[in-house]
């Protein structure tokens, strides 16, 4: 996730840091209570006030308590382990949890 991928929070993100140097780009989590935690992209201003253009996006947008920066762990998306960036297999923490994610019987 450290690198900034090309969707809309992102790159809005990334211009608003541009527009305002003050402001620091962020990756991690918005945790919506409907849509589960969300891969995501915000701004913070030095006094840790966050700046995100896109929390419209989500049904429960803006709500500080509920961003969480990207701590390099993965939650899977089978069996919520979290895993390390770079291991694991796709979105899930091994090839028996993917298998078990789309239907596929894993030894």
């Amino acid at each position: 996730m450290p690198d900034p991928s090309p969707d809309t929070p992102s790159l809005l993100a990334e211009a608003a840091c541009a527009d305002d140097p003050t402001l620091t780009l962020v990756c991690g989590w918005y945790d919506d209570p409907i849509w589960g935690a969300q891969e995501h992209w915000w701004c913070k201003k030095p006094d840790g006030t966050i700046v995100d253009p896109t929390a419209r996006q989500f049904p429960f947008g803006g709500i500080t308590e509920w961003y969480r920066k990207f701590d390099g762990l993965y939650p899977c998306a089978e069996c919520g382990t979290e895993f390390r960036e770079g291991e694991g297999y796709d979105c899930c923490c091994s090839g028996q949890c993917y298998g078990r994610m789309v239907g596929v019987p894993y030894g």
